[in-house]
Order: structure tokens, then C-alpha cells, then sequence
């Protein structure tokens, strides 16, 4: 099982890595008839990467107020 959300600030790129590996693990723990608790573990690191990317995102693309100089 992949465990490797630590909640830093990750690139987009490797959040997108992240967001698939775990995509596939729940692919395969739902193929392989997984407790519900392995499913459970996987939907919350799945959406606390998909919150880390957006985040990410925001912070690459958010415009910064120029400030003027007095």
C-alpha cells in the first residue's frame, strides 16, 4: 500500500505521480476484494493529495499583488 502523503509542499508533477499511484492501488485493492478499512485508508490519502494539488496549483499560478513603493 502507498503511504507517501506527507503533507509537504509537493510540486504539481509529483502530486499527479502520487494522485495515480493511489488511483491504481484502489484499482487493485477493489480487484483483489480489500476490507473496507484498506478502501477507507485509500480514499482519504487519495483526498488529501487531490487538496495538496490544488493548493499546489494555487500557489504556482496565484497572481501576487504588486505592491507600489512610497
Amino acid at each position: 500500500m502507498y503511504h507517501g502523503f506527507d503533507g509537504s509542499q509537493s510540486s504539481p508533477e509529483q502530486l499527479q505521480l502520487k494522485l495515480a499511484l493511489l488511483a491504481r492501488e484502489r484499482e487493485q485493492l477493489r480487484e483483489d476484494g480489500g476490507s473496507r478499512d484498506l478502501l477507507e485508508r485509500n480514499r482519504l490519502e487519495l483526498g488529501r493529495c487531490q487538496y495538496e494539488l490544488s493548493h499546489s496549483l494555487i500557489r504556482r499560478y496565484l497572481v501576487q499583488p504588486v505592491t507600489r513603493a512610497a
